[in-house]
Order: structure tokens, then sequence, then C-alpha cells
């Protein structure tokens, strides 16, 4: 992936959640790089969790090997007390498979950024949905960023709601972080 143009991050905060030392550190080290207002970095979903709840975070890791980690990504989502439920939230795994991948995306996830990553693939995710934000859906068995990449015509009578502050086209998350065209 080429950049044709560059992006100013200094106004986005970060967190990433992880339980491999390795993994948060490389990704913390390529986000400080990127010029990152701030990057938070938890080993523990417990800490992770808490430290959302308090604080102001505009992009989201966290590692869906575990549990623990889809419970995080739920808690996000569908928690009363969640600041945020439409961040975006890009799943990491390094044991990646079809089904880990469909159950992150079922569960509520921007995006899903395989390991071993690079610094190319990294920034590629986060430009994706910095530059794409998709809109919010609220619905029995899944809360979460609408998981459908085309936008098919609808057949028949449109019977989808709108949820308060979920982003749609005109709510672009990536107005802040565009520094050129």
């Amino acid at each position: 992936m080429h950049l044709k143009r560059t992006f100013d991050f200094s106004s986005f905060t970060v967190m990433i959640c992880t339980p491999s030392e390795f993994a948060c550190g490389l990704m913390s080290d390529m986000c400080r790089a990127m010029r990152f207002k701030a990057v938070i970095s938890k080993l523990d979903f417990v800490a992770a969790w808490d430290t959302f709840k308090t604080n102001p975070i505009d992009i989201m890791f966290g590692d869906v090997v575990a549990e623990d980690g889809y419970r995080l990504l739920k808690e996000v989502r569908t928690a009363e007390i969640s600041p945020n439920p439409h961040i975006p939230y890009i799943a990491t795994a390094l044991a990646v498979s079809s089904s880990c991948i469909a159950r992150a995306r079922d569960t509520g996830a921007t995006e899903f950024l395989r390991f071993p990553l690079s610094a190319e693939r990294l920034i590629e995710r986060i430009v994706h949905v910095v530059d794409h934000p998709r809109a919010f859906v609220k619905a029995a068995g899944y809360t979460g960023p609408d998981r459908r990449r085309k936008h098919a015509p609808i057949q028949g009578d449109d019977r989808r709601r709108r949820t308060s502050g979920a982003p749609d086209a005109s709510d672009n998350l990536g107005q802040r972080g565009k520094a050129d065209s």
C-alpha cells in the first residue's frame, strides 16, 4: 500500500490490549513512531476495560486469541457503562482461523489485524478505519459496525433504525487525521 497523502495522528489516542508483552511493545512502538497523541498499552483485559471507561480513546486494538479478548470487545460494544461503543476496534490475533475472524466480526470488531504484522499493515488498518467509518448496528444478537462491505440497494421498505451517536458518512473520524489530500 502506498499512501497518497500524509496523516496527522497527533490528536488521536490509541489503546492496545494484548497479553503478549512482545506484541504490545511492538505495536506501541509503531504507534508512537506514527506520532499518536497518546499510546496506552495494557497486558490485562480487566485493566484495559478500566482504562477505557476513564480515558477518551479514539482507536482500540484488542487481542482475541483468549476468551477475555472477546469479552472485552463485547463489553466495549454492549455494556451500559461503555463510554464509546462506536469506537473503531481492530481485533488482533497470532493464531488465525476463519472461525476466529468470523467470531471477532460477529462480536463487533471493526477490522482484523493478523500477526506477524508490519508497520505498513498496521497503518493500513488505522487509515482504513479512520477514512471509512461504518454505520453502527444495534440489533437482536449483534451490536457493532455494519458488517456489510458492499452497499447493495434495499429491496422493499428500509426498516433499519439509526442509533444516536452512530457514525454515518457525514461523521468522519478521519477529518481529524487528514493532513493533506
